[in-house]
């Protein structure tokens, strides 16, 4: 039928009705519409849905509330139905709800096919339909499986099937494209896939065998320490044969490249001839490259100059740093692809995670250090040995017969002996149409600032500092990377919420675009949720950090955020002269900002709001217990504190505050926000002395307190004396924990 309707699960629920996308309407109801399509069909009882969607705890009106979503979703599903007429595809019967939706109106089932059909094209040996098949199923992805059910029991089972699915469609791209000898390519998807499943040793094997194939050996290597050394700490366990046998096959240099499976050969006519082999195609883009760009049109203008240069024969060295995540990777994609579209000759080099010692550089064969990787590239099966300067006098005659791009990454971590040669090799390449990128983080490290200096002083380096996005970036990406929650939201809204992303990502690129994978309700506001990626990446900076600085970042996030000397002080117990110190190491971690004052006010330090949210996420409840106890003991010490930031404190403190206690500091807030005419959070505060209270002339008191506050708020609300907010709790939010962000 031409009118049928369309689901898209691989990513936010999305419906279809021919080219109409229907409104699915608010978070529940499309959770409620994802539960009917796991269920495949079969129905499910309205008492088991309202258990499923609200996780165990359905509230009063949980059943009302789901025949409400479900007379909605009829309307939207079936528009030409009869008021109280019979459905067909969301119908309604003995055993419950069910969803007629076949398993050919749904992305998921399409995509599988797809899976399962560019298996037996490569197992027929047809390559190029196979790599088309698969890589259209993977295309259909827009995001997480049931990324609207995504932390909810009845869809785990499913997500992990798709999931599985997923990352098998992307091993079996990989080796499609190991076959066609598009080795760079394929390494690309095999690194992806790692960075999705790090523990899973096929992506890791398809890795190692991608780069070792593409000239890379010294990268399959350090790949290989990878997966060996989270094994060991994970699991406690050892690479498998398959992962071993492709080690011991790099070390020994003895990796065949893979025969393709080839289809039989038609029967040829009599006399006919045969056909010339085919040229090998070029490269294609990686898939990666699909990745939004935004925000750096001026780097790529640039850099499309340079390649110019050296497609002249001028030899060009581009170097681009920036802080973890600003978008080094990615912009270095973005000029190989470039560079291949021009036909240049395309080199990765990746500098070591783990530095070698200077004794064991000069002991370690070229074809296995950085400069090898690229000797190896040009060189391909030849032992490259000799004085540097003899190398570079071969390697500039070799430059000369095609141009090249080389891509070094991470140079920040590179170690001495490659920094020295690198120097060397900048003076002695210069007219050859070579084009040398270097990503690099922003560090202290002398030596590397040194050979920075000598690039730009010898080779005239361009400099290409990467900052972070700005708030117009994060709309165009927002656009790009468009979800049905994004087009339901009108213009004031969305610029709202790129202004509010871009805040919480701090600009950076790689933090905002994991958060943009989340549903769009679970991106920023009161339901913002953390990305686990985004954990990991703070929390490598926080492992960076002495344990001195990491608690005072504790008690900062318990306490709002900003920070408050007089207060820090108090509760970590040291001097001012101690706490600058700790702030100056948060600030160089960047964990700690300044922002300067406006209008004649004073600066301040802030937490960035996602270092904050990680920081609370790992603090255990006693911890933050602690800590909030500490900071009400330390906030009564210091003159002219509001009543209610202590009493925030207290009640934060769980059971290290007796309830006397918590009673009498509700009660001095509400009296303090009384006679500072704050009535709504007057009534709030006694309010919650009265819930406290186990006294009942107490309780009594503070519920004529409530009451009288709130008839002055009503007074002021209609004009009558000062407005004030009737809502929320009182006193400075800086005192506050806020809500829990939670974890995707």
């Amino acid at each position: 039928m031409s009118d049928r309707v369309m689901f898209g699960l691989l990513g936010p629920l999305e419906a279809w009705s021919g080219e109409a996308r229907l409104d699915l309407g608010p978070p529940k109801r499309r959770l409620l519409l994802t539960r009917l399509l796991v269920e495949d069909g079969h129905p499910v009882s309205a008492d088991r849905l309202c258990d499923d969607l609200w996780e165990g705890s359905p509230p009063a009106g949980a059943v009302s509330s789901v025949h409400s979503h479900i007379s909605r979703l009829r309307a939207v599903l079936e528009p030409g139905r009869a008021r109280r007429g019979q459905g067909t595809v969301l119908v309604s019967g003995p055993a419950g709800y069910t969803l007629n939706a076949p398993p050919e109106t749904r992305d998921s089932t399409r995509f599988e096919e797809s899976v399962t059909h560019a298996r037996e094209l490569l197992s027929q040996g047809r390559l190029e339909d196979a790599r088309h098949e698969v890589e259209s199923g993977l295309g259909l992805w827009r995001g997480a499986a049931l990324a609207d059910a995504a932390n909810h029991a009845f869809a785990a089972r499913e997500i992990s099937r798709l999931e599985e699915i997923r990352m098998a469609a992307g091993e079996l791209n990989a080796t499609v494209l190991l076959q066609q000898r598009e080795y760079d390519r394929a390494a690309l998807i095999a690194e992806e896939l790692t960075t999705r499943s790090p523990l899973r040793e096929a992506a890791w094997a398809l890795l190692m065998r991608a780069l070792y194939l593409a000239g890379r050996p010294a990268e399959a290597l350090r790949r290989y320490e990878t997966i060996r050394t989270l094994l060991a700490d994970e699991l406690g366990a050892v690479p498998g044969p398959e992962l071993s046998g492709v080690h011991v096959a790099v070390l020994r240099q003895d990796l065949p490249a893979p025969e393709p499976v080839r289809p039989p050969a038609p029967q040829a006519s009599p006399g006919a001839r045969a056909a010339p082999p085919a040229r090998p195609a070029r490269p294609a883009r990686p898939s990666v490259i699909a990745r939004p760009l935004v925000g750096r049109a001026g780097e790529v203008a640039r850099y499309e100059e340079l390649l110019g240069d050296a497609a002249e024969g001028r030899t060009r060295w581009v170097l681009l740093s920036g802080e973890s995540g600003s978008g080094k990777t990615r912009l270095a994609e973005e000029f190989a692809s470039r560079a291949a579209d021009l036909a240049f000759r395309v080199v990765w080099v990746r500098c070591g995670i783990d530095t070698a010692s200077d004794e064991e550089e000069e002991a370690e064969n070229d074809r296995f250090n950085p400069l090898g990787q690229l000797l190896s590239a040009l060189y391909p099966q030849i032992r490259v040995e000799g004085e540097p300067e003899a190398i570079a006098r071969d390697l500039a005659e070799r430059l000369a017969r095609q141009p090249t791009i080389c891509l070094i990454e991470d140079l920040h971590r590179a170690g001495r002996r490659f920094r020295r040669l690198l120097g060397m090799y900048a003076t002695l390449l210069r007219d050859v149409p070579l084009v040398v990128v270097c990503t690099t983080q922003d560090t202290d490290d002398v030596g590397l600032r040194e050979l920075l200096a000598l690039l730009v002083r010898q080779s005239r380096a361009t400099l290409l500092p990467l900052g972070p996005l700005t708030v117009e970036d994060v709309h165009e990406l927002m656009r790009l990377r468009s979800t049905p929650f994004d087009e339901l939201m009108g213009s004031e809204p969305r610029e709202r919420e790129a202004v509010a992303l871009h805040r919480r990502g701090e600009g950076n690129p790689f933090l905002i675009t994991e958060i943009l994978e989340l549903p769009g309700d679970q991106r920023t506001g009161p339901g913002a949720r953390l990305p686990a990626s985004v954990i990991r990446v703070l929390r490598a900076r926080m492992d960076q950090l002495d344990q001195r600085v990491l608690k005072m970042l504790e008690a900062l996030s318990v306490t709002g955020g900003e920070l408050d000397p007089e207060l820090l002080v108090g509760i970590r117990a040291i001097t001012r002269e101690e706490l600058l110190s700790l702030i100056d190491a948060a600030v160089i971690a960047r964990m700690l900002d300044w922002e300067e004052g406006a209008d004649g006010r004073m600066g301040r330090y802030l937490m960035p709001e996602l270092a904050r949210e990680v920081v609370l996420h790992d603090l255990t409840p006693a911890r933050r217990q602690m800590l909030h106890a500490a900071a009400a003991r330390a906030l009564g010490e210091l003159p002219h504190r509001h009543p209610a930031q202590i009493s925030r404190h207290l009640m934060a403190a769980g059971p290290l505050v007796a309830r006397d206690d918590l009673v009498a500091a509700a009660l001095r807030a509400g009296e303090r926000c009384a006679d500072d005419e704050q009535h709504g959070e007057a009534a709030v505060w006694f309010d919650h002395a009265a819930a406290l209270a186990d006294d009942p002339a107490v309780q009594a008191e503070a519920r004529r307190a409530a009451e009288a506050a709130r008839r002055r708020l009503a007074q002021a609300q209609q004009g009558i004396g000062h407005p004030c907010d009737p809502a929320g709790m009182p006193g400075d939010d800086s005192g506050w924990a806020g809500p829990e962000p939670r974890v995707s």
